[in-house]
């Protein structure tokens, strides 16, 4: 019986470790614990939790990026903030804009996903990479006007996305970013969970048999 038990928890275990995505949705709102984002507040480490930090830079210096309503005025996807790369967010964006916003994944991330306002004909320009820093996909965006449209994008095994702008000075926003994240980075990887699992099942079995 207590060798049964022992198997079907080793079984489980190593099920677990290979239920590696789960979907996500940042809008901007309300952070990872729930708590609601205050209007121009710099967007950083409140999703950390869910595996994504936020940076901005203007001239390759650290520059906030604040969650805020659009700095046109117009209605947010969801909710009533949206990320911009501006570092005063208040309508306008008067200012400071980051050349591009840079958004890191802890694990290997899919099916990513947003919503895209680039506030006039100007075009934002999205690169994805790996792990190694390796470019996946490049995607230049237009919405053509002060409205939102969705950007989807096809690579896999992202870990990381730079957005942006057009030119310099020039402001844009994003909302409702969703992606899947691979989980293998938080955990074991399987083969030494199975090595692991092996061994101490040989362990048990041995002192059941004395």
């Amino acid at each position: 019986m207590a060798l049964t038990i022992i198997k079907s928890s080793l079984v489980s275990l190593l099920v677990l470790a290979t239920s590696y995505a789960h979907g996500t949705l940042i809008d901007f709102d309300t952070d990872a614990n729930g708590n609601v984002i205050a209007a121009n507040t710099a967007i950083t480490n409140q999703y950390q939790n869910w595996g994504v930090t936020f940076a901005g830079f203007e001239d390759n210096a650290p520059i906030n990026i604040n969650a805020a309503p659009d700095p046109d005025g117009i209605t947010a996807p969801s909710g009533s903030n949206v990320l911009t790369n501006c570092a005063d967010a208040n309508l306008g964006c008067p200012g400071n804009r980051a050349d591009f916003i840079e958004i890191l994944f802890s694990g290997s991330s899919s099916n990513i996903s947003l919503m895209l306002d680039t506030l006039g004909s100007g075009s934002v320009t999205f690169e994805l990479y790996d792990i190694n820093n390796l470019l996946l996909e490049t995607k230049t965006v237009s919405s053509n006007a002060s409205a939102y449209v969705p950007v989807n994008f096809s690579s896999s095994g992202v870990s990381k996305i730079l957005g942006m702008q057009p030119n310099d000075g020039w402001a844009w926003a994003m909302d409702d970013l969703s992606f899947d994240m691979n989980l293998s980075a938080e955990i074991p990887e399987p083969s030494s969970i199975l090595v692991f699992s092996l061994g101490l099942l040989a362990l048990l079995t041995s002192r059941l048999k004395r």
